[in-house]
């Protein structure tokens, strides 16, 4: 139940973006190795934004792809993980394999946020 302050970060975000206007859509990026349930989120930003321009908003989830970076030789590997199988353990299998230059001293560097990518507002759909 963790998703109650990041719902509360995206509204505060989005109704300083849309200036007092109605919001009708926002579209968040979630990082695959986040931990924020969409569903989750959903339920508190509902809560969250009664009696606000964001009351009736659509919230619209993109899913946010793990990325490690090699800190020896700087390559970004994008992993694509399906959503039916456990993050951490196909991330450590990732990591354990280490990059093509030999190195294993990788971290990971994206998927792991939540972000405020779009605000639509009343009128510019």
């Amino acid at each position: 139940m963790h998703e109650e302050p990041y719902a509360q970060a995206m509204l505060d975000l989005a109704l300083s973006e849309s200036s007092g206007r109605t919001i009708t859509r926002i579209f968040l990026g979630v990082g695959r190795f986040s931990a924020i349930v969409p569903d989750s989120l959903s339920v508190f930003f509902t809560h969250l934004s009664r009696g606000t321009p964001a009351e009736n908003a659509e919230l619209v989830f993109e899913t946010i792809p793990v990325v490690i970076t090699c800190r020896a030789c700087g390559e970004n590997r994008t992993l694509d993980i399906p959503d039916k199988i456990p993050v951490r353990p196909a991330l450590a299998r990732h990591l354990a394999a280490g990059c093509d230059c030999g190195s294993n001293d990788l971290t990971v560097t994206g998927g792991l946020g939540l972000d405020l990518l779009t605000v639509e507002v009343e009128g510019t759909e």
